[in-house]
């Protein structure tokens, strides 16, 4: 809905060159929570001129960033870590408001930012070069790492600051400018995030924050000759449109894109362990995240013992407002995620899956939310065993054995994350040799990256590049080969 009219809630507008600025007429559009669905505030759609602004800002900001000295560089991120620490509660807060998640998860992910904050900081002095042996005697051969320019984070909706951080902190470090264009859903934690740069006094134009819908903001970004490096988090359907789109202009492009994400169990592993696993790693953040289980593939020996575990553990999660004390799981992120959810249920059925518990919308005046579900007897070629929810549906398939289990596994589109049950050394060897994903956990849930660890996945959850680590630098920065001859 778009509002003209002044409002009680502050309408701050874009973060260009340094400033906070918006048009005489700009459209302004409603962040509503998803809990409530009461108006949170406001946020502006730029206008394709706006986004030329942004960009033209950090392309001349660029010219005295990449001179910045690292040190410099990372004072700024210090000393924005701890004006995050003075904003956490606030931040998350907003965070909760936006797009539902529980509060402590929120102020959780507002920990991570002020962590990639410090961790990037300290990456700076490990930027480092290569000296190379030449073939002629008096001759010095170095390599370099140079910034490239102007950066476009595109980040989603489900982490509103956490991906946004490793994207944009990595930037800035390694010397480069931003402009960032978040999900609409998350734009006024986006402000917040923005603000903390501006207090610290981080130079015009090094950040900008352009906010909008994706098919005209994102899209301009990827157009545009002056950005050099795309980095986006969201849909593979969109990462490839991105990809595309940006191969006009030989731009670098980092995707982050969905999963279908399994833990497999084994018939010697331990099933208390497990089933509390897997309940975490399916239903937190309401089952919207890039990483969340959304299949259990287990040996058939133990399929209905680790079932019961599981229903017992789903049925206990509390669902509401996530700033209530005691609740689990917020809602989904907007109208459309529930009827989503709800169309591939109806489907499973359809297909022959047995609902063990949730199932349903649950029934209120406000809000979008979805009863944890939990499917028994699906086929590994089903529609919910394949294709990315992003809601609180987990499926279980059996299998006879572990070969069976992989080969699951590996067949679908998709190699994101992937855990692995078991006590035995041999098969956690295999199955991190075997299993086709980017990142496997043996004994853990398929969502515990920790920072400074390469990030990404396989197939068609990314294109290669990695991020949460100093691996980012390999899309952020290039490499110049210098030659002296003296």
């Amino acid at each position: 809905m778009v509002q003209q009219a002044a409002s009680h809630v502050t309408k701050k507008g874009l973060y260009i060159n340094g400033a906070w600025v918006q048009e005489e007429n700009q459209e302004f559009h409603e962040s509503l929570n998803p809990a409530t669905e009461q108006v949170v505030g406001y946020y502006a759609a730029a206008t394709s001129a706006q986004v030329d602004h942004a960009v033209e800002s950090a392309k001349s900001a660029f010219k005295l960033w990449k001179n910045t000295t690292l040190p410099e560089r990372a004072q700024f991120l210090w000393r924005a870590a701890q004006v995050f620490e003075e904003k956490k509660e606030h931040l998350a807060q907003t965070m909760t408001k936006e797009m539902g998640k529980v509060l402590a998860e929120s102020l959780g992910e507002v920990g991570v930012v002020v962590e990639t904050c410090k961790y990037m900081a300290g990456e700076g002095r490990r930027l480092f070069g290569e000296t190379v042996s030449s073939g002629a005697s008096n001759r010095q051969i170095m390599m370099v790492r140079e910034p490239i320019g102007v950066v476009a984070c595109i980040t989603p909706w489900n982490f509103p600051v956490a991906l946004a951080g490793y994207k944009i902190l990595a930037a800035l470090i390694s010397g480069n400018t931003v402009v960032w264009k978040p999900a609409s859903e998350v734009a006024l934690s986006a402000q917040i995030f923005t603000e903390v740069f501006h207090e610290i006094g981080l130079p015009k134009g090094v950040l900008n924050l352009v906010t909008g819908a994706g098919s005209k903001v994102g899209a301009q970004l990827a157009e545009h000759k002056d950005v050099k490096v795309i980095s986006f988090t969201g849909s593979t359907e969109v990462g490839i449109k991105l990809s595309e789109t940006a191969a006009k202009t030989l731009k670098r492009v980092s995707l982050e894109l969905g999963g279908k994400n399994a833990v497999i169990v084994l018939k010697d592993a331990n099933l208390d362990l497990a089933a509390e696993a897997i309940v975490k790693a399916a239903f937190t953040t309401t089952g919207q995240r890039c990483t969340a289980a959304s299949r259990v593939i287990v040996e058939r020996d133990v399929k209905d013992e680790l079932l019961q575990r599981v229903v017992a553990i789903t049925k206990n999660l509390k669902v509401g407002n996530g700033l209530q004390s005691g609740v689990d799981i917020g809602p989904l992120i907007n109208k459309h995620q529930l009827e989503t959810v709800e169309k591939y249920v109806a489907i499973a059925v359809q297909e022959g899956a047995v609902i063990e518990c949730g199932g349903k919308r649950l029934l209120s005046e406000q809000g979008y939310f979805y009863e944890p579900t939990v499917l028994s007897n699906v086929k590994k070629g089903d529609a919910v065993a394949q294709e990315e929810i992003f809601g609180p549906v987990l499926a279980f398939i059996e299998v006879d054995h572990f070969e069976e289990a992989v080969e699951v596994n590996n067949d679908t589109v998709y190699g994101l994350s992937t855990s692995l049950f078991t006590n035995s050394l041999h098969y956690a060897n295999r199955g991190a040799k075997e299993i086709e994903s980017g990142l496997v956990y043996i004994n853990n849930g398929t969502s515990n990256a920790e920072l400074g660890v390469a990030f990404g996945g396989t197939k068609h959850s990314g294109n290669g590049h990695r991020e949460v680590s100093h691996h980012a630098f390999d899309v952020m920065t290039e490499w110049k080969s210098i030659y002296t001859t003296y």
